[in-house]
This record gives C-alpha cells, structure tokens and sequence, in this order.
C-alpha cells in the first residue's frame, strides 16, 4: 500500500509551479498544494497539514528566508526544502543556518528529481520522528517502572547466580540497611539455616503462577523476621536471573503461629479433660495418655514426667523421653520447691532445654508435673502447664477412688530414678 505524501509549494513563478508538476505527474502518491506568496503559504500551513514543504527563496513581500524562520517557530521538525535560481554557496549557507533540511537550485534536473528528493526527506523525518515517540515511550515507561519500584509497598529484587543485582528501598527496609548494602550479596546470607531450601528452589524453572515462599530472615540488626517472597525466572543483562519480590509478614506470622500454638493446646487440654470426665478402666493409661497429650500441647516438648509424692519420696509415674534427662533436672531440685510454687528455668549443661514444672494437688495428696522443651517462652508453657493441671488432679482423684495406683512396667525405670536421687527434700 502506497503511503500517501501531502506536499506544500510556495512559488511565485507560474512556470516554475508548472514544470514542478510535471515532475510529479507519474507519482500519484504525493498531494500537491500550492501558494503563490510567503503570507499565503503560512496561512495554508496554520489550517492543514503537511509532510513537507518547499519554499522559494525569492517571493513577493515576505521573502523566503523568513518563511522559513516562521515556520520553525511552531514547528521543528517538518521538512523545509528551499529552493532557488542562484546557486551560490553564501545563499546555502544562510538557508541551513536557519535550518532548512535541504537546498536546492532550481533546474530541468532537479525538478525531475524531486520526488525522490521529497520521498527520501519525508522518510527520514518520519523515523527521526517514530525514533522520539519511542524514545520518549521508553522514558515514560522507565519513569513508572522507577516509580513504581522505588515506591513499591513490597520488596523488589533480581538475583543473579545466587547474588542481589537490583534491590528497591523497601529490601533494605526489610533487612533493615541501606539497599546498596545489599547489591552483590548473596541472598542464603540472610536466611535462617533451617530455611536453606527455599534458596536451592530459587533456581527452578517452575511453570505456571509463580510459588510463593516463606522465611525466616536475619537482619543487619540481629532481629528475626518473616517474610513471604516470589519469584520468576527471567534475562537480566541477556543472562538468567530471578525476579522476586517480598512482603514482610512477621505480624501475620506470628499470629498464625500463636494461632497454632493456642489450637495445639486446647485440643491437649480437651483430650486431658475427656479422660478425666470419662476415665478408663486402668487409670494408669489415662495417667500417661494425660502425659503424652502435655507433650503434643508443649511446642518442642521433649521430655516430661509426672510425679507422686509417696511416702516423702517423689515417685516418677509417667514418663516421655529420655528417663536420664529427668534425673538430671531433678537432681539440682529441691522436691519441696517443685510441690510448692509453679516454675520455669533453664538448665545449665549439654541440654539447652527450658525446664517448667507445676504442683499437683488431689485430694490431700500432692505431685508435680515436670515438661522439658526447646520452646523459648517460658511464661505461655508454664500457663499451659497450670491450666492442664487440674483436669491430670481429677484423674489422680480417680485413681486414689479406685485405690493406690498400682506399678506397671515401669517399675525398672522408677527403681532406677529413686535410686538415682528422686527423694524428698
């Protein structure tokens, strides 16, 4: 499809005006206008558009050369072609310090040859023109993305081989330093070791929406946080990366977290209660299913026990874990101290361990519960422990109903225990 070019002509010589149109008669592509003065061309300008336009140098009235300067007062980029009788160099030069596109002297040539000169010009414009609009384009579209990145709610980063090439500002919030801090290390820095599989998943080719991850993260300032975070693989400096983006969610976290602590601890205390409203027949088991729930309820429960005091003496009846472990707690213990008052601490030795322990009352007889975990919060394990206490005091009632409980199979271990040192203080 031929592209249609709309021409203006300003000549004054009607000879001139008729041999130009012959020069186009078998170019049907170009529209051809034409003005006889300076004054008429410019007003033809101001109502229509145009492609290109010729002007003679010598006009009537207003000459050519001030033409031209109007001309690229309003616009700057159209192509102004002058033409003129008189050759000389001097007259090229003015025309092109005004910035005329092109000079041209008239003759039988180059009338001939102004189609192509016209076409060529026209072409050229057109593509310094497209060649703007996209650059301005790519500015604009540079300016949002900018705007957008640096101004995002969320983390916005690219990794490469494992390493931060681009980080907005709200990573180095997150991680709490400066951005440029973070472009050139490597991302596995600021997770938490227990977490490293997230990082050895980044490199997957994954298809379909992209997986969403979470994390515990280090930050510059030793505080633990959580973060969520996303990522797609793509080519970055025509080399794979990975863009991800990351939102810090410890609020939602550690919601979720006490969220799951609180359930897990209310269906222990659930199961506890049921085997007090609804005990078996061997109250042993309901002792030590009682125990078992304790530990299902305690967040990194890993050893426990349930002692009697029997004649001065606490006799371990139930028990989870390493007996060896209880032993050694017990051991630096005043028994006194553990009927009389709830307790938490840490222990110190080979077993990073938080120790709480609670009395047991029932009918006139009196115990203590004793649970070791991994958990850091003492204060809700301990709660725990005293809200479970009164419903293991029921089973107890139970059994001191039914009569003395009576020694099972783990008579060895209990021998073992008081033999160790589980004596009344």
């Amino acid at each position: 499809m031929v592209v249609p070019y709309r021409i203006l002509i300003i000549e004054d010589d009607p000879e001139h005006a008729d041999l130009i149109k012959m020069g186009f008669r078998k170019h049907d592509e170009f529209f051809l206008d034409f003005a006889s003065t300076g004054e008429q061309g410019l007003e033809m300008i101001g109502s229509c558009s145009y492609d290109l336009i010729s002007v003679d140098l010598v006009l009537p009235g207003m000459g050519g050369l001030d033409v031209l300067v109007k001309i690229r007062k309003f616009d700057q980029d159209i192509p102004v072609v002058m033409v003129s009788g008189h050759g000389t160099t001097e007259l090229a030069v003015v025309a092109f310090e005004n910035r005329a596109t092109k000079y041209v002297v008239k003759s039988m040539e180059s009338f001939k040859s102004l189609p192509y000169i016209f076409e060529n010009l026209i072409q050229e414009a057109r593509f310094k023109a497209n060649e703007r609009a996209m650059r301005k384009e790519i500015e604009r579209s540079e300016r949002i993305h900018r705007s957008v990145v640096e101004n995002s709610l969320g983390g916005i980063y690219i990794l490469q081989d494992g390493a931060f090439k681009l980080v907005n500002p709200k990573i180095g919030e997150i991680f709490g330093c400066e951005q440029e801090a973070l472009v050139g290390m490597p991302f596995w820095h600021l997770i938490q070791p227990d977490d490293m599989q997230c990082v050895s998943r980044l490199d997957r080719g994954i298809d379909g929406p992209a997986p969403a991850y979470e994390s515990k993260v280090i930050r510059n300032d030793g505080e633990q946080r959580w973060i969520e975070f996303r990522t797609v693989p793509i080519k970055y400096d025509g080399q794979r990366a990975v863009l991800g983006n990351i939102v810090d969610i410890t609020g939602r976290k550690e919601l979720e977290i006490k969220l799951v602590r609180t359930n897990r601890e209310l269906e222990a205390i659930s199961s506890i209660m049921s085997r007090a409203l609804q005990p078996e027949s061997d109250v042993e088991v309901d002792i030590n299913g009682a125990l078992a729930d304790l530990e299902s309820g305690i967040e990194g429960g890993e050893v426990g026990g349930i002692f009697l005091l029997e004649g001065g003496n606490l006799v371990l009846r139930s028990l989870f874990g390493p007996v060896e472990k209880l032993i050694g707690f017990i051991e630096e213990r005043d028994s006194k101290v553990l009927i009389a008052a709830p307790n938490v601490c840490k222990m110190e030795g080979s077993y990073d361990y938080l120790w709480a322990s609670v009395p047991l009352d029932f009918k006139g007889a009196k115990g203590a519960i004793v649970i070791a975990s991994t958990s850091s919060d003492g204060d809700r394990c301990l709660a725990f422990l005293q809200r479970a206490a009164p419903h293991i005091g029921r089973i107890l009632n139970a059994s001191c109903s039914k009569g003395s409980l009576r020694r099972s199979q783990s008579e060895f271990l209990l021998t073992k225990a008081q033999g160790a040192g589980l004596q009344s203080g």
